[in-house]
């Protein structure tokens, strides 16, 4: 399995979320995209990197977009067994049962797995299409000619105001990443989104989207769904000059994750 389906897998499983691969690839609401790696024989999962196709405002749909600005939320997760933490403030070491004062310091992430995770995402927002049903008409009529198998609807984004993610390429890898850091007794990482940190030495291989401010960390999706009927249903024809051509229409259909993880 590929270390980008393996990222959205993980995302999908823990968090329920259809993650971006990588972090902080440009991607906004509205665009109609295919998922080229995770293509399966019955259906294809929005999984792995992505590849915009085209969006709404090309089709010449109206759409409005609304944003979730009075509440955020911050997502934290590590791949289980395979990520460890040793914090350090002023020489001063954690021993996983004490906690440590803030202020500067140094955090060293250790991985022992291909393919693990570090994710930390702080005050996630959430902008989103309002009146999504009302768009397939719109999508249909301007968009005949399209391909629409494997296609999906970008319905939403949450951006955080501040990420740090890593996936380590090797078997064995570590950062040391530097500047206000908190450690705590219970081995999770606390940070400020004003806080300043910095990569300061790394081992291995590792894909690595920096401290780093508003990041895109998910999307949610639609699947656009080709219906075919008999030539009797008065729907639209995909050519006109072809008489015995079925019709067709096209609907948005919801992703359920559990599907794929």
């Amino acid at each position: 399995m590929s270390l980008q389906i393996q990222y959205s897998k993980k995302i999908a499983k823990e968090l329920g979320k259809v993650a971006v691969y990588l972090p902080g690839e440009e991607i906004n609401v509205g665009d109609i995209v295919q998922f080229p790696h995770g293509i399966g024989i019955f259906r294809t999962a929005p999984f792995g990197s992505f590849q915009k196709i085209t969006d709404l405002e090309s089709l010449g749909a109206t759409y409005e977009i609304k944003e979730d600005a009075d509440s955020s939320d911050s997502y934290q997760f590590t791949s289980e067994n395979s990520v460890d933490f040793k914090f350090e403030l002023g020489g001063k070491v954690a021993t996983g049962i004490e906690e440590l004062p803030s202020g500067k310091g140094k955090i060293k992430l250790s991985f022992s797995k291909k393919g693990a995770i570090f994710f930390y995402a702080l005050k996630c927002n959430r902008a989103y299409i309002n009146n999504i049903l009302s768009l397939e008409k719109e999508i249909v009529d301007n968009g005949k000619e399209m391909q629409w198998d494997n296609t999906f609807l970008i319905t939403s984004l949450t951006i955080a105001k501040k990420a740090l993610v890593v996936q380590s390429i090797s078997k064995n890898s570590e950062i040391t990443l530097g500047g206000d850091i908190k450690g705590i007794s219970t081995g999770k990482l606390e940070l400020d989104a004003n806080a300043n940190i910095s990569l300061e030495k790394q081992k291995g291989d590792m894909l690595i989207k920096d401290w780093s401010d508003d990041v895109t960390v998910f999307v949610d999706v639609m699947r656009f769904k080709k219906k075919t009927f008999g030539k009797k249903e008065k729907i639209f024809k995909s050519d006109t000059f072809l008489g015995d051509q079925p019709e067709f229409r096209i609907a948005l259909e919801k992703v359920d994750l559990s599907q794929y993880i």
